[in-house]
């Protein structure tokens, strides 16, 4: 019984881990821009997450 209780507090861990970070604007590299951040107020990276959060990724690309 408490292994069953481990591994389903484990799996609640993880399934709600992805969630929580996923509320953050600039994403898993939004650490770059904090204050301790090597690129902190870089307006190349803040128009980068600005487009992201309004579709335009560039996951791929379109050949002509």
């Amino acid at each position: 019984m408490s292994l069953w209780v481990c591994v389903v507090l484990s799996l609640h861990c993880w399934v709600l881990a992805p969630v929580a970070a996923s509320h953050d604007a600039a994403g898993p590299f939004g650490w770059l821009l904090s204050d301790k951040g090597p690129f902190h107020h870089s307006q190349e990276f803040a128009e980068f997450v600005e487009r992201y959060q309004q579709g335009f990724t560039t996951k791929y690309k379109i050949y002509r």
